[in-house]
C-alpha cells in the first residue's frame, strides 16, 4: 500500500504513535470490520423464524452494521489522497459493485422478495458520493451529483435510503474534521432508522425499540473509538481481507436454507 505524506494525513484522525499506518490502526480497523460483520450475521438471524419472540431481538444489534460498514469506507478513503483512483479503488469499488448483484438472489430468498436492494448498493452509492466530495474536483463532483440524483430516484428501493448513502460523506467528515461531524453522522444513522413503526413503538415505550435507538446511537462513537484507542500491543487481530465480500451472500445462502429447513414438516 502506498505511504501518505504526513500532510495529507487527516489532522482529525490522529493515531497512536509516531508513524501514520501503525500497527494499531490496521488492528482498530479491522476490529470496526468484524464488528460490524459480527452485528449483520447476528441481525438476519431473525430470518429463521420469522416473527420469533426471541429472534426478534437480534434487530437490535443490527443497527451497528451499517453504520461501522460506512465508517470502514470512510476511514480507508481517509488513508488515501484526496481523488485518488488507482488499483486499490478500482479493486474496492469493483468489488462493492460485481458483489452487490452477486448477493441480490441471495439477499431476496433470505428475506422473501426484498422490496428494497440489498445494503452494497447503498454502500456503492454511498462509496462514490464520498469519494468525490472528498476530491473536491469538477469530474469528481459532478459524478457525487449524478450518484445522489440516482440515489433520490431510486430512495424507495434503497436500504436505508438517501440518508444511507450520504452516511459515508458524514463518516469521512468525522474523521477528517471533527467538529459537529460525528455527532451530525450519529443523528444521520437514528434517522435513518427511524421508521413509522419504530416512532410509534418509543411513543408508547417499547423497551425493545429503545435499545434499537441505543444501538443506532452508539455504533458510530464505538467505530470511532476503536479506530483511534492505542490497542494493547499483544492484542491480535484477524486481517478481515476479500472474504468478507463471499461471506455476504454465502451467510444469507445459509440462512435461507436453514429457514427453508426449519419449515420442513
Amino acid at each position: 500500500m502506498i505511504e501518505l505524506p504526513r500532510n495529507l494525513i487527516p489532522a482529525a484522525y490522529p493515531l497512536p504513535g509516531v508513524v501514520e499506518r501503525s500497527h494499531a490502526r490496521e488492528r482498530g480497523l479491522d476490529l470496526v470490520k468484524w464488528l460490524a460483520l459480527a452485528s449483520m450475521a447476528v441481525d438476519h438471524l431473525r430470518f429463521l423464524i420469522p416473527g420469533h419472540a426471541l429472534l426478534a431481538w437480534s434487530f437490535v444489534p443490527g443497527r451497528q452494521a451499517f453504520p461501522l460498514f460506512c465508517l470502514a469506507l470512510a476511514a480507508n478513503l481517509a488513508r488515501r489522497a484526496p481523488g485518488a483512483f488507482g488499483a486499490s479503488e478500482r479493486r474496492h469499488l469493483g468489488a462493492l459493485l460485481l458483489f452487490a448483484v452477486l448477493s441480490e438472489p441471495a439477499h431476496d430468498l433470505m428475506l422473501g422478495n426484498a422490496a428494497k436492494f440489498n445494503i452494497l448498493i447503498s454502500l456503492a452509492i454511498g462509496w462514490g458520493i464520498a469519494w468525490g466530495c472528498n476530491a473536491l474536483q469538477r469530474g469528481p463532483l459532478l459524478l457525487a451529483g449524478l450518484l445522489l440524483a440516482g440515489a433520490a430516484w431510486l430512495h424507495a428501493s434503497l436500504t436505508y435510503g438517501m440518508l444511507g448513502v450520504l452516511l459515508p460523506t458524514l463518516c469521512l467528515l468525522a474523521l477528517q474534521r471533527g467538529g459537529p461531524w460525528p455527532a451530525l453522522a450519529t443523528l444521520t444513522v437514528l434517522l435513518a432508522n427511524l421508521t413509522p413503526r419504530l416512532s410509534a413503538a418509543l411513543l408508547a415505550g417499547e423497551p425493545r425499540d429503545w435499545l434499537i435507538v441505543c444501538a443506532c446511537l452508539a455504533a458510530l462513537p464505538l467505530g470511532l473509538w476503536l479506530l483511534h484507542a492505542a490497542l494493547p500491543t499483544n492484542l491480535r487481530v484477524p486481517a478481515v481481507g476479500r472474504w468478507a465480500y463471499y461471506f455476504y451472500p454465502l451467510h444469507m445462502l445459509a440462512i435461507a436454507a436453514a429457514a427453508w429447513l426449519l419449515r420442513m414438516p
